[in-house]
């Protein structure tokens, strides 16, 4: 998908007169209008400056295109949403299991693995203190969870870049002696 930009007064005007579009396609799909139409409006605003500047699309309905656009942008909210990274479970100290014990009690060690947990942290900020500050977000980015496209979106380069520097970053680590 091109990225958006900003819209022409003509494309403006047209975004404005077919909006009932976005709300249709909302009402059809049975999803809340509170919650979705921030997801699917960019579709909807790169669905007007394709009709409007592809003269070849012409020969569809709007309509069609436009819950085409937004149709992507759904399925991509989705594919997001349903990342493992972002399904993780979560689980209090305090509550008790299915076998009703408690954390504490299922994990007995966990506190003997503070010294390791401390250990990794050591070791994690003597390798970040040999990157660069460009290095270290691009690290930071990953831990979060980031993939190395939306990587190369922040540092407004390309993923092959982005994929290089990692490379490069691991080679200089693994030849220096940590």
């Amino acid at each position: 998908m091109k990225r958006l930009h900003e819209l022409t007064h003509l494309q403006r005007q047209f975004a404005e007169e077919h909006q009932d579009t976005v709300f249709r396609f909302l009402s059809h799909k049975g999803l809340p209008v509170e919650d979705y139409y921030d997801i699917v409006i960019f579709g909807y605003l790169h669905a007007v400056q394709e009709y409007d500047e592809n003269p070849a699309l012409s020969r569809f309905r709007f309509s069609t295109i436009a819950w085409t656009k937004m149709g992507d942008c759904l399925g991509k909210h989705y594919a997001y949403e349903n990342k493992p990274k972002r399904k993780a479970p979560t689980v209090s100290i305090h509550t008790y299991t299915r076998n009703g014990l408690t954390l504490d009690e299922l994990l007995p060690d966990r506190r003997k693995d503070l010294q390791a947990q401390t250990a990794d942290r050591l070791f994690a900020m003597e390798v970040l203190s040999c990157l660069t500050e460009t290095e270290r977000q691009m690290v930071y980015l990953k831990a979060d969870g980031l993939t190395c496209r939306e990587i190369a979106e922040v540092f407004s380069t390309t993923v092959h870049s982005i994929n290089g520097r990692f490379r490069r970053m691991r080679m200089r680590l693994t030849e220096m002696d940590l």
